[in-house]
C-alpha cells in the first residue's frame, strides 16, 4: 500500500487545535498529525474523504439501536487513556484476527503514551471481569477524533467496533461536543464503509482543495 500524505509535528495538538486540524481535513498519526488525499493498492488508486459526524443532527437507527441492546448485557466505563498489558494483550489478539494493516501494539499506535502531545480517552467494555473491547479518542474543545477501536476476536457476534462508535457520539452529547470525526472513507474500498453507518443526515464529507464540509447526501448525488 502506497499513500501520499503530508505531516505535521507540533509540540502539542490539544483543545482548540485538534479542533483546528480535525476542520481542516488533518488526523492524528502516532504522535503527529496528517492529511492525504489517495493511496494505492494492489494497483488501485483510491481517492480519499475525512468524514466527521454533526452530534446534534444524529438519531440512530434501529440496526444501531439493535446493537445497543445487544451489548447491554456489557458494562463500559470511559476515563483518560493509559495503556497496560491487558490492553496490549487484547489488540495482540484483535491484530492476530484481522487481514488489513495497522500498528502491532498501543505502543506503535499512539506513540504519545503519556498525553504530552494528544489529550486521550479511552472506552472499555467488560463481560463481567474480562476486557473485551477498547475505543481510543482524542478529545478537542469541541471534537473528537476516534483513533482506534479494538475487540476480543471471540465477540464478533456483538459489533463492537460499532458500538464503541455509538458509544462515542453518547460521550459527545454528554458532554456537549459538537463534532464526531471517525476519520477517512475511501469510495470503492469496503473496509472504511463501517465509518458511514451511524446516520446518513448527520455525516458530511471534507471535499476540494479549501476542505470544505459538505452533506453526505449532496456527496453522493454529486459524484
Amino acid at each position: 500500500m502506497e499513500f501520499n500524505f503530508l505531516i505535521h509535528s507540533p509540540l502539542q495538538i490539544k483543545n482548540g487545535l485538534l479542533d483546528f486540524y480535525l476542520e481542516a481535513g488533518w488526523y492524528r498519526y502516532g504522535n503527529k498529525i496528517f492529511t492525504i488525499d489517495f493511496f494505492e493498492e494492489n494497483e488501485n488508486l483510491y481517492r480519499v474523504f475525512w468524514l466527521r459526524y454533526n452530534i446534534s443532527k444524529l438519531k440512530l437507527s434501529e440496526t444501531n439501536e439493535k446493537i445497543i441492546r445487544k451489548n447491554k448485557r456489557f458494562t463500559f466505563k470511559i476515563k483518560p487513556f493509559q495503556n497496560s498489558e491487558l490492553l496490549e494483550a487484547l489488540h495482540a489478539m484483535y491484530f492476530k484476527d484481522i487481514d488489513f494493516i495497522t500498528a502491532t501494539t498501543i505502543d506503535e499506535l499512539m506513540e504519545d503514551v503519556n498525553g504530552n502531545v494528544f489529550n486521550s480517552m479511552m472506552i472499555e467494555i467488560s463481560d463481567k471481569e474480562k476486557l473485551i473491547a477498547v475505543g481510543i479518542f482524542d478529545y478537542g474543545n469541541n471534537s473528537i477524533a476516534g483513533i482506534k477501536n479494538i475487540f476480543h476476536p471471540e465477540y464478533k457476534k456483538y459489533s463492537l467496533g460499532k458500538y464503541l462508535m455509538i458509544l462515542k457520539c453518547q460521550y459527545c452529547l454528554e458532554n456537549n461536543i459538537d463534532w464526531y470525526y471517525p476519520g477517512y472513507f475511501a469510495p470503492g474500498h469496503k473496509k472504511f464503509d463501517y465509518k458511514l453507518t451511524l446516520d446518513m443526515e448527520a455525516t458530511e464529507v471534507c471535499v476540494g482543495e479549501n476542505r470544505q464540509w459538505v452533506a453526505y447526501r449532496d456527496f453522493i448525488s454529486n459524484g
